[in-house]
Order: structure tokens, then C-alpha cells, then sequence
């Protein structure tokens, strides 16, 4: 490229000099041609005046000093030729043409230069000079700036050629370097390498490039490693909720095999997953109507819905099987799992124990029934006793002692004065054994503080009639639970004493126990989900929102309550979708997300928006509505993705720009394996050796097979195992061998000049190598003719051959 610049350059300076010196001798010699012509002209008035022929002839003789004058001539005013001139050897026929009016008085034709002049006499023509002279001094001025020109062309293109052999080392090594570490890359894997850059040209800048680009690339990695971490560490926590929820949780797939069965689901079923038919799943595992002698119908299980698309919420079933013979009732919650296609590709259900629920709803149901026929017993006992206490104290005694509940009098210290029979089932004392005692020593005493006071201000406050509820201890050293409701016994305005009534219910506390045990499982599940969770009423505000959604959105607990969400969560842009798509679920049952898992953008409270991943399910409580949102914050997850797609791009851009340098320097490049299968070749290694890759069949580089290789003499064979790339393959470098390699078969010769590098990777080990090979065939015989040249010009000027 810098040969063919400097030729360029030095043609255009040479044809500029040729053409500014053919201009300035015509210039010249017009000039001189015309004040030939004036004086020719001033010297003939007199001839041409007196017509004397002779005189004028003789002026015109006079030119026979110009040597390039050919023709001369006197005109007239009429035109007729008054006297002229030949020069010897030259046409003494020639007749000058008159130039027309307004015409110039001189012009050049292929060989001649033509130059007239008026000749006046008191600013009257009388007569005309006309000359004709031969150009052949310029032609060979013309000759001799030609010859010069040459010969600085020639020494031009050979300096031009020198300096460019001398500095293209500074753009191979570069280059070699560049594709050495984008081929380490490439086979390493390892983004921590990076080009050493030296200078500040456009490779220098390229190396630049691709160090950001490693540097990005290594970035990602990282990034996507951590990701991914972070990922694992969510799935094994997931793995770890799931195996230690309280409730069962059974998922099969789309061929109906089940795929997870988690610990509480073994443990209330009593029997873990097996490889059995769906008709059979009833009968094995025992799935009961809740009338516990009815099994259910296979396509009545609520599995067996969600695997058909079926939604199933709250299905009570009774499960009796050989490991649970007792039988223990569950309510079952399906849903189907789905693909993006909307396809069912699975079914999930989660069964929830609910036998000592069912079992206290059962004894509650039957205490109250009891209770209620005994409060309607009490009643009307209490009706009778009160007319018959009129006529009778022990007819009131009577009924008082026989009651179940507990029925004492104290004074207004709080010691007993009376109690009845009840005591003994209810406290394991005797009536006896505690009339006298003060009522504080049945309390437990880490409560005796509390229900003191609380009596305390009932006497204080004059309260006619108080219930409170606490625990007491038996005389087994047996903890029980009582409600008390106490009555005020008055005489006038001061209190005499109190009347209490007393009543067992220590297996109702125990039922509420279990009932608040299983809310704080729940809040704990809902409070350690990782997921935002959000649950909002049928109105759109919200009544529950987790640590998660705090750390997400930046709204505190306290902050979001009773507050509508899509104020706070949803972007300006959806929230009248959302407030239709609200709308119509409630009229209609029916919405676009509703279970189903959407990508959108939600906004923080800094009002920043971002892209978050969206579940929605419904549920309902005492008839109304509840929406339970899963919001999953995957804002970091896009960006990588968008930084990964840039990256990809960068790495292609890059790519492309490392094919286009290969396949624009003026030298073949070959990288091949170990095994001498060529993995890469630009364009100008197949132009100067005729071997190429081969994108489907690995190519073998074999020299031998198509080439006879001689040392530069032509005539010593070069041995192929000292080829640069074979040494390559060995582990050496080997810089500039002059090779004459001869094809086979048309004994086509070409001089070339190969260079090889071996490719290690961080073992230590030899993975490739890399030729550099260069045609000089061309610029050998351009050497030997310049030197032929030199030495005839050398002959010619009288130069002795040393």
C-alpha cells in the first residue's frame, strides 16, 4: 500500500512538473516569436511603402539565425504576398492562411507554433507579418523531463519499498499478537487475558477494545456466577420451606408421576409416592368422602381435577389407610400448572390436617349443644329455684349443688363462704377443704398479680358484673383453665361479699391454642417468604404485606395498611387497566393474570420503576374476596440480560472487525491444531499456497503433498520438518525463512518468506500454531531488474562493474 502511494504520488509531482514546464516554454517562445514578428514588422513600413521587394526580402533573410523559424512571409493589405522566407530543407510552398478579424495573433498545432503580426503605419494596416516555427525543441524537452521522471520513480518505489519492509514488522507482531490472544481466548475460555498495547495506532486502539471487552465479558461472568449463586441459595431455601411446611404438598407431572412429595405430605397421608395407576390412587392411599365410609370417584380427587385444568379450593376428604388406620380429616387445595402456551403440564395439590380442628369444632359443637341444653336447664332450674327460694333455702341448695358449674360465694376479702359439690370434679378439693380459703390460692402463680388487680378494680369501680378468664391449679398440681363471671352482693351501697359462677374450659383454651399456633406458622411462612407477598381486599387495599415487599417497594408496614396498592405500586400508565381488570373479576370471577405469572414494571416509593415478575391468585374468606400477590423483583435479571445481549453484539462487532483486518493485510495467515488441521486461513494464504479451510471437513496441512521446497539457490532441497510451522508445532518460533516453493504438477515456482509461532496454553502445552506467509516473487524480479537497470545505465555513463 505505501509502494503504491508512493508511486501514485510521485506520477502525479512528475506529470505536474512535465506540464508546468511545457507551458512555460511555450509562454517563452510565444513572447519571443512575437517580438520577432513586431521588429520584422517595424523594419518593412519603408519596403512596403515604397514596394520595394528587394529591401523586405532582405529583412526576412535575416531569420535564417533562428534555426526554428521554417517559414516567414509579408503580406500586403490586400493579402498577396509581398516578400518571404524558407528555411532550407524546409517547404518553400507554404502558404499562410490570414487569421480571421478578433482572432488571436499566434496558435499551436501538433508541430508548429504560428505567430502574426500587423505591420501599421499611422495607425493604418498596411501590411501583415506571418511566421512559422517547428516545435521540435520542446519534444524533446518533452523527452528529456520523461527520462527523469522514470528514473525518480524507479528510486522513489524502491525507497518507498525499503521503508515498508522495514516498518511492517510494527504492524505484523501487533496483529500476530491480536489474533494469538483472541485464539488463546477461544480455546481457554479464560476473559482474564488481556493484549499488551504498546502504541497508539489503530491496532493499539482495536487492543483497547478488546481488553474492555474482556473486561466487560469477565464482568458478566462474575455477575451471572453470582446470579446464579444467589439463585441456588433461593431454590435450596425454597427446597427447605417446602420440606418443612406444615402442610402437604404433592406435585405430579403430565404423564401422572409424581415429581414432589414433601415430608408433612408423607406424614399426614402416611404413605409416600408410588409408581401406581390414577384409578388406583383412591383405593391405595384410602381417600374418603368426609361421611368416612364413601371412597371418592377417580375423577372426583382433587389432584385428578387440576391434572383436567379444574381449580379445587378447600375440599374437605377423610384419609384412612393401613399406616393411618385412625383416619384423620384434611381439606385439599388444587391448582393446575401450566405452561406459556396456557397447556396443563402438571397438577399441585396441598392438603392441610385438620383433625383436631374438625375433632374441637365436633367437641365445641357438642359442648355448646351441652351447654346450651344446660344453660335451658339452668335456666329454668334457676327460674324455679328463685320461686322456690321464696319458700325454701335447702330447695335452692339443692339446685345449686347439683349443677356442673362451679358456684361459690366469698365476702368482700375474697375468702370462700360457700361453694358447691362442683369443686370437687372441677379443683380436686372438697367444700370443706376450701370454705375458709382465700379464692387467690386456686390461681396459678404467675397470674395471681393480674386477676387480682382485675378484681380489684371491679371493686373499686363499684362493676355490678365482671368475666374474666385465667388458669388455675388443681390440687393434683393440675393446670386448668376457668371463666369466671363474678356478681356483686350489696347491702345498700356497700359490698358485703361476691357471687361467682365458675366453669371448665381448658379444652376450649387448648383449641384456641392450636388455632393461634397455626396463624403464627402461617405469618412466620408469610414473613420468611423471599418473594414480595401482598395481600389486598376486595376493595384494592391492602391488609397484609411482607418484610419482602418492604425491602422491594421501600414502603414500611405501617406506611401501606388499609391503603390502595395501585397508588403506591402500580405505574401511572396501568393503573386504569388495573382498576378495570379489577372490576371486572369481581362482577365475573374471570381476569386476564389471575394465576398466572406476567412480566411488567411495578415503581418504588423513590417512584423508580422496574421490571418485576407478577402472580396473582384469589381466595375467599367468610364470602368475600382476597388477592394474594407474589412479586418477584427481576430488575438485576433484565439488565444482565440486556448487558449480555450488548456484550454478544460488542463480541460480534469485534469478530467481524478481526475478519476484516485478516482479510485485508497483504499476508497469509494459517493457524492449525496440534494435529495439523487448519482451523483458520484468510484469502491471501489461499492466493499464495492454494490451501485453504475447510468449513466442513477438517483441512491437513501437508507441504509436500502439493509442493517441492528449495533454499533460495533453487537447487538445495529444503528439508519439510524445518518449515517454520512444523517447528512451530515443536514449540519454536522461527522468524523470516526465504523459501522457493514449486508446485507439483505445473512447476509453477514462488519466493516466499515464512514466519511461524507456537500457541501454548496454561499448561505449558503446544495447542496450535500460526504461519505468516508473504509472496516476494514480484518483488524479487523487481529487485533483479532494478539491479540489471542499474548496472546498464552504469555501463552507459562509463561506471566500471566492481
Amino acid at each position: 500500500m505505501q509502494v503504491f502511494t508512493s508511486a501514485f504520488v510521485l506520477g502525479l509531482c512528475i506529470t505536474a512538473f512535465v506540464l508546468i514546464d511545457i507551458k512555460g516554454f511555450k509562454d517563452r517562445k510565444v513572447i519571443s516569436s512575437i517580438a520577432i514578428a513586431q521588429v520584422v514588422g517595424f523594419n518593412n513600413v519603408s519596403a512596403l511603402e515604397f514596394l520595394d521587394n528587394t529591401a523586405a526580402q532582405k529583412i526576412l533573410s535575416e531569420l535564417n539565425v533562428q534555426n526554428d523559424i521554417l517559414n516567414a512571409a509579408i503580406l500586403d493589405k490586400k493579402g498577396a504576398v509581398f516578400a518571404s522566407y524558407t528555411k532550407p530543407g524546409s517547404d518553400s510552398k507554404y502558404q499562410f492562411s490570414i487569421p480571421a478579424e478578433g482572432q488571436k495573433n499566434f496558435f499551436f498545432t501538433n508541430q508548429n507554433l504560428f505567430v502574426y503580426s500587423k505591420i501599421k503605419k499611422e495607425n493604418e494596416t498596411i501590411g501583415l507579418v506571418c511566421i512559422r516555427i517547428e516545435l521540435s525543441e520542446l519534444n524533446k524537452i518533452k523527452m528529456d523531463v520523461l527520462r527523469l521522471g522514470i528514473v525518480l520513480l524507479i528510486v522513489g518505489v524502491g525507497l518507498a519499498f525499503l521503508i515498508a519492509m522495514i516498518i511492517k514488522k510494527y504492524i505484523s507482531k501487533p496483529l500476530l499478537n491480536l489474533v494469538t490472544v483472541i485464539q488463546q481466548i477461544k480455546d481457554t475460555g479464560d476473559y482474564k487475558t488481556r493484549m499488551v498495547v504498546e502504541g497508539k495506532d489503530e491496532i493499539s486502539f482495536l487492543s483497547l477494545g478488546l481488553n474492555n471487552m474482556l473486561e466487560n465479558i469477565e464482568k458478566r461472568d462474575n455477575e451471572v456466577a453470582q446470579s446464579k449463586e444467589q439463585l441456588n441459595k433461593q431454590n435450596t431455601l425454597l427446597q427447605s420451606v417446602i420440606q418443612n411446611m406444615g402442610d402437604g404438598l404433592i406435585v405430579v407431572d403430565e404423564n401422572r408421576k409424581f415429581i414432589l412429595w414433601n415430608t408433612a405430605g408423607e406424614r399426614i397421608i402416611g404413605i409416600g409416592p408410588m409408581d401406581i395407576p390414577i384409578e388406583r390412587w383412591a383405593q391405595t392411599y384410602g381417600f374418603f368422602l368426609p361421611d368416612t365410609k364413601t371412597i371418592f370417584d377417580t375423577n372426583e380427587l382433587p389432584l385428578v381435577k387440576a391434572l383436567n385444568g379444574e381449580e379445587v379450593d378447600n375440599m374437605e376428604m377423610f384419609i384412612q389407610n393401613y399406616k393411618k388406620p385412625e383416619g384423620l380429616s384434611v381439606i385439599a387445595t388444587a391448582r393446575p400448572l401450566k405452561n406459556l402456551a396456557g397447556e396443563t403440564t402438571g397438577g399441585v395439590l396441598v392438603i392441610h390436617d385438620i383433625t383436631e380442628r374438625k375433632n374441637s369444632e365436633n367437641e365445641i359443637k357438642k359442648l355448646n349443644e351441652e351447654l346450651e341444653q344446660k344453660v335451658t336447664e339452668r335456666t329454668t332450674q334457676l327460674a324455679e329455684a328463685i320461686e322456690t327460694l321464696r319458700k325454701s333455702e335447702e330447695k335452692y341448695r339443692e339446685i345449686v349443688e347439683n349443677i356442673s358449674d362451679v358456684v361459690h360465694t366469698s365476702d368482700y376479702k375474697g375468702y370462700f363462704t360457700y361453694i358447691n359439690p362442683a369443686c370437687k370434679k372441677l379443683t380436686g378439693y372438697t367444700q370443706n377443704e376450701l370454705i375458709g380459703k382465700h379464692f387467690s390460692e386456686l390461681v396459678a402463680p404467675e397470674w395471681r398479680d393480674r386477676v387480682a388487680e382485675f378484681y380489684l378494680n371491679q371493686f373499686k369501680n363499684r362493676i355490678d358484673e365482671t368475666s374474666f378468664s385465667f388458669p388455675i391449679l388443681t390440687k393434683n398440681r393440675e393446670e386448668k383453665w376457668v371463666e369466671q363471671t363474678v356478681m356483686q352482693l350489696r347491702e345498700g351501697n356497700r359490698i358485703t361479699g361476691h357471687k361467682s359462677i365458675m366453669r371448665d374450659i381448658t379444652e376450649r383454651k387448648a383449641a384456641e391454642q392450636k388455632l393461634k399456633e397455626s396463624e403464627g406458622q402461617l405469618q412466620t411462612i408469610f414473613n420468611e417468604a423471599p418473594d414480595a407477598l401482598i395481600v389486598i381486599n376486595d376493595e384494592g387495599n391492602i391488609i397484609r404485606w411482607n418484610p419482602q415487599a418492604e425491602k422491594i417497594f421501600g414502603w414500611s408496614l405501617v406506611e401501606v395498611m388499609g391503603k390502595p396498592m395501585h397508588s403506591l405500586i402500580i405505574p401511572e400508565q396501568y393503573r386504569e387497566r388495573h382498576a378495570k381488570g379489577f372490576e371486572n373479576f369481581l362482577k365475573t370471577g374471570e381476569g386476564p393474570i389471575i394465576n398466572k405469572t406476567i412480566e411488567i414494571t411495578a415503581i418504588n416509593k423513590k417512584n423508580i420503576e422496574f421490571d418485576i415478575e407478577l402472580t396473582v391468585s384469589p381466595a375467599t374468606i367468610l364470602g368475600k374476596y382476597i388477592f394474594i400477590a407474589f412479586i418477584k423483583d427481576i430488575s438485576l435479571r433484565k439488565e444482565m440480560e440486556n448487558q449480555k445481549i450488548e456484550a454478544d453484539k460488542l463480541v460480534h462487532l469485534n469478530e467481524l472487525k478481526l475478519k476484516l483486518i485478516l482479510e485485508n493485510i497483504g499476508e497469509g495467515i494459517i493457524v492449525t491444531d496440534n494435529q495439523k488441521r487448519i482451523v483458520l486461513s484468510n484469502h491471501m494464504a489461499e492466493e499464495i499456497i492454494g490451501i485453504k479451510q475447510d468449513s466442513t471437513t477438517p483441512t491437513t496441512l501437508d507441504w509436500s503433498a502439493k509442493y517441492d521446497l528449495y533454499y533460495p539457490d533453487e537447487k538445495t532441497v529444503f528439508p519439510a520438518q524445518n518449515l517454520p510451522l512444523e517447528k512451530a508445532l515443536k514449540g519454536e518460533s522461527t522468524d523470516d525463512v526465504e523459501i522457493i516453493i514449486q508446485d507439483s504438477e505445473t512447476k509453477a515456482k514462488k519466493r516466499v518468506i515464512i514466519s511461524g509461532r507456537p500457541i501454548i496454553d496454561e499448561n505449558n502445552y503446544v495447542i496450535a500454531a500460526v504461519a505468516n506467509i508473504k509472496d516476494i516473487t514480484y518483488y524479487k524480479e523487481l529487485e533483479v531488474a532494478l539491479e540489471e537497470s542499474e548496472q546498464k545505465y552504469r555501463k552507459l555513463i562509463g561506471f566500471k562493474k566492481e
